[in-house]
């Protein structure tokens, strides 16, 4: 049944790009993507800074009295992860749930699982707050359809409640209320690690209530790197000789977070990333095929820091052959009690 369900939202996606390339036309379009030439480079460039400010974002939610992976172990399993996240069905869950797997070798399961929801959690919460900036300002600034209205706040009311539960509930019992859960429909394939997703719980209670700091900077550095998003989005319509204000930029992509965020489900975004940059564009006053243009390139971006993300994951795996490597990695699990393959 998953794998029916994986197939149909990839159908639903590709089915939708194929239906707004036949009714923008794909020729403007991909004029704009040749016409970009050297300005990929600046445009990558842009993206790195970002892959690097939520690399350290991810830093800060480890327990700083304890050692933890570097930052280019930390930036090869988020880009490895991320890498996994864009090709498969689960998406996002399936990106974090990559790096969780990935990170066993270099610290314990109750350290590495914890940074990594304490960081998706916080990444949600700058994200929801950008993009309720750039709602409130869209509303201000243009004479917006009232069904666009009723959209928009609908999707920020529902990823603000769902957003603040699970903010709440890290601060008591995430996992151990799940194997509760599944207790109770008599499924216990999970109570065998009790123990350690109350440890678990217990190291993200603790983050919240302990290290304000690394909040801090975790937040600020998830909020940058919406910036340097929108900067990308600026810089490719100057590349492009369609220069707009950077509030308009700004719009492009806080409001595009909210579309993304609603259909989390299509694997990647595939047509609807595309939809909507041709329906915000329109809305901004801009041409279709200047926004499938830019939904290409920014696409093509994409693809490019996904490949090296499986270079790098192809690389660690080299690594992980090596037996003196094998033997640190298998000392390691023993004594922090991971209970993780090596």
């Amino acid at each position: 049944m998953n794998l029916v369900r994986k197939i149909v939202f990839w159908g639903i996606g590709l089915a939708l790009l194929g239906w707004l390339i036949h009714n923008v036309g794909i020729g403007s379009a991909w004029a704009q993507v040749r016409l970009m030439g050297w300005g990929y480079v600046p445009i990558l460039l842009l993206a790195l800074s970002w892959h690097l400010s939520n690399t350290w974002a991810w830093a800060f939610c480890f327990d700083p009295t304890q050692s933890r992976p570097s930052i280019w172990s930390l930036f090869r399993t988020k880009m490895s992860g991320e890498a996994v996240g864009n090709v498969t069905p689960a998406s996002h869950v399936g990106g974090e749930v990559a790096k969780a797997y990935m990170l066993r070798g270099q610290v314990s399961v109750a350290r590495g699982v914890p940074s990594l929801v304490v960081n998706k959690t916080i990444e949600l919460v700058s994200g929801l707050a950008y993009s309720l900036v750039g709602a409130c300002v869209a509303v201000w600034q243009f004479s917006l359809p009232f069904e666009v209205q009723v959209g928009l706040g609908g999707a920020l009311l529902l990823g603000t409640i769902a957003i603040v539960t699970a903010f709440i509930s890290q601060r008591q019992n995430t996992f151990v209320w799940l194997v509760n859960l599944l207790a109770r429909f008599r499924l216990h394939f999970l109570e065998s690690r009790r123990k350690q997703f109350e440890e678990m719980d217990r190291s993200i209670a603790a983050f919240y209530r302990q290290n304000r700091r690394g909040f801090g900077w975790c937040l600020g550095l998830h909020i940058l790197s919406w910036i340097l998003g929108t900067l990308e989005v600026y810089a490719i319509l100057h590349l492009l000789g369609q220069p707009q204000p950077f509030v308009s930029a700004f719009l492009l992509m806080s409001l595009s977070l909210i579309i993304n965020t609603a259909f989390f489900f299509i694997p990647s975004g595939v047509g609807v990333f595309e939809s909507g940059h041709v329906f915000l564009f329109q809305l901004l006053g801009l041409s279709a095929d200047l926004g499938l243009g830019v939904a290409l390139i920014r696409r093509f971006r994409k693809i490019f820091w996904v490949t090296f993300g499986f270079v790098l994951m192809a690389i660690g795996r080299q690594k992980i052959v090596d037996p003196e490597r094998m033997v640190e990695d298998t000392d390691s699990s023993i004594d922090t009690n991971s209970g993780a393959p090596t």
